[in-house]
């Protein structure tokens, strides 16, 4: 059996952001797939689609960007907490915002950290660590039986 690697939503809108994370993951040689949404109803669209596999899903991993145009990533946090098929997402924001209203606000969705934009290493070497010693969810098929 093909073992499937985790997959990374990097829910951002800034192309040099996403590369900076890109090159990071590269640099650690973390084995997951990178796929991008530049907002999140982009993100949404994304989780929800058949480009994802049940096993991908149940591996899923996403960075989130808070200040983005469209679906901000407060707005996505409240949509995926709320569709039981995402509620238990392993979410990490990254983000520019140091406002204490902004982490209360995404530890109160049960992110997995908040991580400033400036500390994009502290939060790749979480993510490393993070890949090599935690368990993922069993798979739970979105397919109606």
């Amino acid at each position: 059996m093909n073992k499937v690697l985790p997959t990374l939503v990097v829910v951002e809108d800034d192309f040099v952001d996403l590369e900076i994370v890109k090159r990071g993951v590269a640099k650690r040689q973390m084995e997951v797939d990178i796929l991008n949404a530049a907002d999140g109803n982009a993100a949404l669209d994304l989780l929800r689609s058949d480009r994802l596999t049940d096993q991908q899903r149940s591996q899923l991993i996403v960075l989130l960007d808070i200040n983005m145009p469209g679906m901000n990533g407060h707005q996505f946090l409240d949509a995926i907490r709320a569709d039981e098929a995402f509620r238990r997402t392993t979410v990490f924001i990254l983000t520019t915002s140091d406002h204490p209203r902004d982490i209360t606000r995404a530890y109160d969705r049960n992110v997995a950290g908040y991580f400033l934009k400036s500390n994009v290493g502290g939060l790749l070497e979480t993510l490393s660590l993070y890949l090599r010693h935690v368990k993922s969810p069993p798979v739970v098929s979105l397919q109606p039986v």
